[in-house]
């Protein structure tokens, strides 16, 4: 290379790296640098830059490495023979001369370029690389520094062709992988593995001894010398590193013949934090892998069972000291993995006869159900935590959970879970759990979602032990309430104080409630489960027992409310176990009743109020819980309830929601007990409530909008606001409120509660049919009395949705005088806290509204607040209404008049409005339609709600981006102002994205993994076969399926990359269904699904999209190609610098694979070479590290909703194939 043009290069790179350089320089050397990319002969000055000197920058030598990188990238497929093998040779010159002391991205660098050329060439093309293993090896006996650059080199191969999604390596998959186990296993092993193998790759391999020997054997010598330097360190680490990439899918016998358990095992010991995490990630994949022989199964995990191997997971787990006054960040991460690791090993526990899966027998099953046990005790709840999920899988499992080893620790395990039953949320001394949870979470929100979890699993096994254990469980629980609650503490946590409900005691009391609570769900439980010879015996002690504690519970006098609302939750769950002990049970329905008019104390604070009332609500909602759970006892008093109900409800002191829950409590009694006079009952309460839907006052104030808003009392407030001089220029915030304001406001305060009987007509309808089958007598006897009466007032539910919606549309604004018109905006303002994003604090938020409660401003706040909530339970009513069969949908044209009521007028619907409509309306109204209505309503109902969806989530992002490239936000109020818009906007995209799921989601199967292809397609739209679901409907017919296609396209191109990927899962899975079947739909395919692929395919915002996108383009092209040209011409259309002539190479090359993956990665390629999607370098350390740790997660985690199933998606487009597409488009089989 000439020294001139080195020399210009590595100036050009000091200026951009030197800060003082002002932005013009800085860009014209970019601009340069870019330039140098595209010269023919950047290979080689690559190259040269990239060759160790002395007094060479590594900035240069990086330069030097991306100009090969692009050049392999870009040019490598168009290269002729003698430059491909120029490269080859130059990255092996590079890699082979690599130094020790080189920065460790450079030596990532090299590797990855090393393997960009293997994943073309090894084995395979006109530059075959066939002599690679040679080279490598070579490299490891060459000198320390080249021998790690080949474990470096080893590991980015794995994991290109077995772990991330690369396309390359995606389109030689087969072979490559073939290749890789060549070269790492012993040719003894294979020998013995295989009776003939394929020489084509045999040749490749040099010499007979496979690498994981090799490996093993340095990784044997490293820890020998106890890791302790730094090049024993470094070895042992890049060692461990490499094998974590391969033995997922090493052959088990080449695992067991390198010796690698007991290495890692030896690695787990040393005293070296980061060998011994990488060990632990290594025995976490061994052990979650997959093995098919029982020897190579006996030798691994058999051996871990034995008493030596839990011995030593049990030292090792006791050697890792945590102190939190002197945190160590890496003994907690490793004590994280070692304890996943520990718990994972418990699925083979049980085998369910799998023979080649059977545990030998001198497993040491105690040993490691007391190591298990012990991670479960650790004061991190984190750690505690994983082993939750362990105990309750082993307690449900009867061969398990009846092992004497499992007995023996179940009183153990029941005191922990009754000393973990506390509400961590609110503890604020610094104790060491509470000190572990700041460290381990960011957000308060984050740790509410892991207690929540903990919680339910934390119930869940004391429930369980309750199940196995019922009698002794029991007497110990009540011995343990009784002790505490007989004892000063006990009786000092029942106090009412505001200032206790943080008090450790107040805490302790609560969890004491808990753990009863969950094992009366045992006892539940076992009733149901135990049906052994003793039953009876065991009932006769048990029955005392439960009395006994219910006995105690109801004797507490409890005066805290928050303690008594937990007192009462437990209490109901008495119910199902006594339900024969008639007396006792009416003393806990007297206690129930007495909570449910709590007292509010004189003089009350606002807080105490406000908690008060949550109580009294709350205990509404357990009164009709017991009535689900005993009717048939509270039916043999029925009118002694239905009198003293009667009276409460006129003594004045209930709010009309709580008369409500009263009155839904007698319904459900009546209508769940097996009385003959439900009917009698039903009307008597039903009908006084829904006659209210056709009085003339309501049916005038549904009927025109300014009839409305003299209802709602707008001209009452305006002769208030007259008269205190209020205009629209008033700050309401500003002008307090008067002793005749505060009149008004208690007046207007009681007419809304009974405003609308909304509220009423929705619980009655929604407790009376709760969790009953629609096939059952109970709920066709409930049908028969609802359907009568709700088609006539469903015109007026329709109506008052219909003129809400008009109230907050500003069109209808006009005519109101200017002081009005400003009040109604006023009362129309949605304001919201969000964690996160506002930027007062939750406190100071609700600061501002009460002292906004003193001021004419509460008039607007809660006049608004009133209609958002009646429209809010208007949806939910809506809701429940579908689910009572034909009621509605047998309605002509209720469709078009649904959806014109609730949406007819979307310019006063806010973004929380419409994500209620779709999640409270629009789903149930779609999910529960009879199929034999949905000719009748879908057809009508569907087309303008998706038609309609797509233009407001079309409209709302277009506005969020336009207004984000027009400038940015200074002011601190208006940026929290637009940070709520957003997060508003992707909470109503992803409800969106579910209904879309609902329309669309995956094909309902059993235990068989048949793909769409291998059932036969066309049973998918067969309405008399097993798949006729809503789901077929929709596919097969095209008025719904186009909207449905315009919507998951315009989400898929949203700058919400979760909604995004689900609408490229929902794209990919339906795509092989669609296809072909409709002219139009195919059009749509190839002029709208393609370009917005390619839109996602050129954006890195889209990164974690772009593998599925990838695949959706690759699908409708290669199969709508077969059928006509206009895939041709529309890729050709959206990439007009390439060449006809360049797309027909592709397309030759896409027809001579078959599998979608190899098309795929065949595409990707095109794309990248021809410029039309961005390459992103994938060799900076960071960016691969993270790729490779989200792919790791991805593949523990649970997969979302819409199932993508690899080889079913492919097996769908063979089969689409085989009828016609780029297979033979150029004649070829």
């Amino acid at each position: 290379m000439e020294s001139a043009a080195l020399e210009r290069i590595s100036q050009a790179l000091l200026t951009i790296h030197n800060p003082t350089v002002d932005n013009d320089a800085r860009r014209q050397a970019q601009e340069f640098l870019d330039t140098v990319k595209n010269e023919p002969e950047a290979p080689l000055w690559g190259y040269e830059c990239a060759i160790s000197e002395p007094l060479r920058p590594d900035q240069v030598r990086h330069y030097g490495l991306s100009l090969l990188e692009h050049a392999i990238r870009q040019h490598y497929a168009s290269y002729d023979l003698q430059r491909q093998l120029a490269l080859r040779n130059w990255v092996v010159e590079l890699a082979t001369r690599v130094r020790s002391t080189d920065a460790y991205y450079l030596r990532e660098k090299i590797a990855t370029l090393w393997v960009s050329v293997a994943t073309r060439s090894w084995g395979s093309g006109p530059s075959e690389w066939a002599d690679m293993d040679e080279i490598l090896v070579r490299m490891w006996n060459l000198n320390p520094a080249a021998r790690e650059m080949s474990l470096a080199i080893f590991r980015t191969l794995f994991e290109d062709v077995f772990m991330l999604d690369d396309p390359v390596a995606g389109k030689r998959a087969g072979t490559l992988s073939a290749q890789c186990i060549e070269v790492l296993t012993d040719e003894g092993v294979l020998q013995r593995e295989y009776d003939t193998r394929n020489e084509e790759i045999t040749r490749l391999r040099f010499g007979t001894e496979g690498w994981l020997i090799r490996w093993s054997r340095l990784l044997g010598e490293c820890l020998d010398r106890g890791a302790q330097d730094s090049e024993t360190e470094s070895f042992a680490i890049k060692v461990l590193q490499s094998l974590k990439t391969c033995l997922i899918w090493a052959l088990p016998s080449a695992i067991r013949e390198a010796d690698l358990l007991n290495r890692i095992s030896q690695a787990l010991t040393i005293d070296n934090i980061k060998v011994k995490t990488l060990a632990t990630d290594c025995l976490h994949i061994l052990f979650t892998r997959s093995f098919s022989d029982y020897k190579d199964f006996a030798a691994v995990i058999g051996a871990v069972f034995m008493p030596s191997g839990i011995s030593t997971l049990a030292q090792v787990y006791a050697d890792i000291k945590m102190d939190i006054d002197d945190f160590d960040e890496d003994s907690y991460i490793l004590l994280k993995k070692l304890v996943e690791m520990i718990v994972g090993l418990g699925e083979y526990l049980n085998v369910s006869g799998d023979m080649k899966n059977r545990l030998p027998q001198e497993t040491d099953l105690k040993g490691y159900l007391e190591l298990v046990f012990a991670t479960t005790q650790h004061e991190s709840l984190i750690i505690s935590g994983l082993s939750l999920q362990f105990w309750c899988s082993i307690l449900r499992v009867e061969a398990l959970a009846r092992l004497p080893e499992v007995n023996a620790l179940l009183p153990c395990l029941l005191e922990l879970t009754a000393d973990r039953s506390i509400r961590y949320e609110r503890i604020e001394e610094p104790t060491i759990t509470k000190r572990y949870l700041d460290m381990d979470f960011d957000s308060v929100p984050e740790v509410h979602a892991f207690l929540g979890n903990y919680k339910r699993f934390i119930s869940d096994i004391a429930r369980l032990i309750v199940c196995r254990l019922p009698v002794d469980s029991l007497i110990w629980i009540d011995q343990r309430l009784d002790r505490f609650f007989s004892s000063w503490y006990g009786w000092r946590s029942s106090e009412s104080s505001e200032t206790l409900q943080k008090d450790p005691l107040f805490l302790i009391a609560y969890a004491q409630f808990a753990v009863v609570d969950a094992a009366l769900r045992g006892v539940s439980r076992w009733k149901s489960w135990y049906k052994e010879s003793d039953r009876d015996e065991v009932l006769t002690t048990l029955n005392p027992i439960v009395e006994r504690l219910c006995d105690r519970m109801i004797s507490m006098d409890v005066t805290d409310p928050v303690l008594l609302r937990k007192q009462i939750q437990t209490l109901v769950q008495f119910a199902p176990l006594m339900a024969h002990v008639s007396q006792t049970m009416f003393r806990v329905l007297e206690k129930v009743l007495r909570a449910c008019t709590f007292a509010y104390p004189p003089n009350a604070t606002d807080e105490t109020r406000e908690l008060i009332r949550d109580v009294r609500n709350n205990c509404d909602t357990e009164l009709n819980r017991l009535a689900y759970l005993m009717p048939e006892t509270l039916m043999e008093v029925y009118p002694d309830l239905e009198r003293i109900i009667n009276e409460i409800i006129t003594s004045a002191t209930l709010s009309d929601h709580e008369i409500v829950s009263f009155l839904s409590f007698l319904l459900v009694v009546s209508q769940r007990s097996s009385t003959p006079n439900k009917a009698d009952c039903f009307a008597k309460i039903v009908d006084p409530v829904l006659n209210r839907w056709t009085d003339e006052s309501t049916m005038k104030g549904l009927s025109e909008l300014p009839w409305f808003m003299e209802r709602v009392g707008i001209i009452e407030i305006a002769n208030y606001f007259r008269a205190r001089g209020v205009d629209a220029s008033t700050d309401l915030l500003a002008t307090p409120i008067d002793e005749e304001g505060r009149r008004l406001k208690e007046k207007l305060k009681d007419q809304w509660a009974a405003l609308f009987p909304i509220r009423a007509t929705r619980i009655f309808i929604q407790y009376t049919i709760e969790r009953l089958e629609h096939t059952s007598d109970e709920y066709l006897a409930l049908l028969e009395l609802w359907k009568p009466r709700v088609q006539p007032i469903l015109p007026h539910i329709l109506q008052l949705v219909a003129q809400i919606e008009a109230y907050h549309n500003p069109a209808n604004w006009d005519d109101l005088p200017a002081e009005v018109r400003s009040f109604v905006k006023d009362s129309c303002a949605e304001r919201f806290w969000q964690v996160g994003i506002s930027l007062q604090s939750r406190d100071e938020f609700v600061d501002e509204s009460v002292r906004a409660a003193q001021t004419l401003r509460d008039f607007a706040d809660a006049l608004g607040r009133m209609l958002r909530y009646t429209r809010e339970y208007a949806f939910l009513a809506l809701g429940s209404i579908t689910q009572l069969e034909s009621t509605m949908y047998e309605i002509p044209g209720i469709g078009s008049t649904l959806w014109a009521a609730v949406a007819g007028q979307p310019q006063g619907i806010s973004l929380h409005t419409w994500k209620h409509l779709v999640a409270l309306v629009v789903r149930p109204t779609v999910k529960n339609c009879p199929p034999s209505l949905r000719d009748l309503f879908l057809a009508d109902f569907l087309p303008p709600v998706l038609s309609q969806l797509e233009r407001v989530i079309s409209e709302h992002w277009d506005d969020l981006s336009r207004r984000g490239l027009v400038g940015t936000v200074e002011e601190d109020d208006v940026l929290s102002e637009e940070m709520m818009e957003e997060y508003l906007l992707r909470q109503f995209s992803s409800v969106v994205d579910r209904l879309l799921i609902d329309l669309v989601g995956p094909v309902p199967t059993k235990s068989s993994p048949h793909s769409a292809a291998e059932m036969g397609q066309e049973s998918l739209f067969d309405k008399n076969s097993k798949s006729a679901d809503l789901r077929s409907y929709v596919l097969t017919h095209p008025t719904i399926l186009a909207p449905v296609l315009t919507l998951c396209t315009r989400l898929f191109t949203i700058r919400d990359t979760r909604c995004s990927y689900a609408c490229a899962l929902i794209l990919r899975q339906i795509a092989p269904l669609i296809i072909g079947r409709y002219d139009e739909v195919d059009d749509f395919l190839c002029d709208y699904v393609m370009s917005a692929c390619l839109t996602v395919l050129r954006d890195s915002y889209y990164a974690d999209v772009a593998g599925e996108a990838s695949y959706v383009l690759t699908l409708v092209y290669t199969v709508l190609r077969g059928k006509y040209d206009r895939p041709f011409r529309k890729m050709h259309q959206i990439l007009p610098g390439i060449s006809g002539e360049e797309i027909i190479a592709l397309e030759r090359e896409l027809a001579s694979v078959k599998t979608l993956r190899q098309q795929r990665g065949i595409m990707l390629e095109f794309l990248t070479v021809m410029k039309a999607v961005p390459d992103v370098p994938e060799g900076e350390v960071e960016r691969r590290i993270a790729r490779v740790k989200k792919e790791r997660e991805s593949k523990q985690a649970a997969r979302w909703a819409v199932s993508r199933k690899a080889v079913e998606q492919d097996s769908a487009v063979e089969n689409v194939l085989s009828g016609g597409a780029l297979v033979d488009l150029f004649g070829e089989n």
